[in-house]
């Protein structure tokens, strides 16, 4: 991108002076190796969400709204995504658009920072926020239920969840679209413990294979691991499956439970 201005006459003539802003333009035409290195490094990252290969052209269409021929495409090495969808498929994989698109730096961001509670505090009063601070609404009164939890949901108006900006942004998460809970039971351990505050991205309701997501289940609050099956069903998961059994229902049945968002983030205890 370009700004003109125009500058004082010199010998009676003007001149036109080009300021070029500081934006990287890519190549229109990729090359062969750029393809390949891409294509290798996309499938790398299919497989490591579990996603088998004859299912990955269906996954990436899901992800990014693509038809099956131009996902197609991108796997067999012959384009590559823009800009737009790139983004799409690095969130949705859980992987670094930069590590996708140019194979630099790490595959993800360190998932320890994912997890660190001090990055976010509880706060009750009217302790002033930092700039680089948002206030996150916090349900403290009613918990989600990762077990057999309480039901009714009431958000508590003098409580809330003090969270870094660019860690949501790292995380892809809108503040406006962000909530916690506080995780009752124990049907996610190891991961969640019981008493585990977690933020919700209420934005994502798509689901990604294994990532873990609220839903209500016919006023159940629940934490659970969602997997997409054949002919429009989904998995529920636990991850302490030997107490809780996984579950299948077909999306969109009375019965089914409803995606209210993904759990983005969740603190470890000690």
């Amino acid at each position: 991108m370009f700004a003109f201005e125009y500058v004082p006459k010199v010998h009676n003539r003007h001149v036109l002076k080009v300021k070029a802003s500081p934006i990287i333009i890519g190549p229109m035409v990729h090359t062969l190796s750029e393809r390949d290195e891409f294509a290798s490094r996309l499938k790398k990252a299919l497989a490591e969400q579990g996603i088998p290969d004859r299912g990955q052209g269906v996954h990436l269409k899901n992800l990014t709204g693509v038809t099956p021929k131009a996902a197609s495409k991108w796997l067999n090495a012959e384009s590559m995504p823009g800009q737009s969808k790139l983004v799409l498929i690095a969130k949705g994989l859980n992987v670094r658009a930069e590590w996708l698109r140019f194979g630099t730096g790490p595959m993800r961001e360190n998932s320890k920072n994912e997890l660190i509670f001090h990055e976010a505090e509880f706060v009750d009063g009217d302790v002033p926020l930092r700039e680089d601070e948002v206030e996150i609404p916090y349900f403290r009164e009613v918990e989600m239920a990762a077990g057999d939890g309480r039901t009714q949901v009431i958000e508590n108006h003098g409580a809330y969840m003090r969270f870094s900006l660019p860690r949501l942004a790292r995380a892809g998460v809108d503040p406006k679209q962000a909530a916690c809970a506080t995780v009752t039971g124990d049907s996610m351990e190891p991961a969640i413990f019981d008493g585990s505050p977690i933020g919700i991205d209420k934005s994502c309701r798509h689901i990604i294979d294994g990532k873990i997501y609220a839903l209500d289940h016919g006023g159940m609050l629940r934490v659970k691991r969602l997997y997409r099956l054949p002919l429009n069903r989904m998995r529920v998961v636990s991850d302490n499956h030997i107490e809780y059994p996984e579950e299948v229902y077909t999306l969109g049945d009375p019965d089914a439970p409803k995606i209210i968002g993904r759990v983005f983030w969740w603190e470890v205890f000690a």
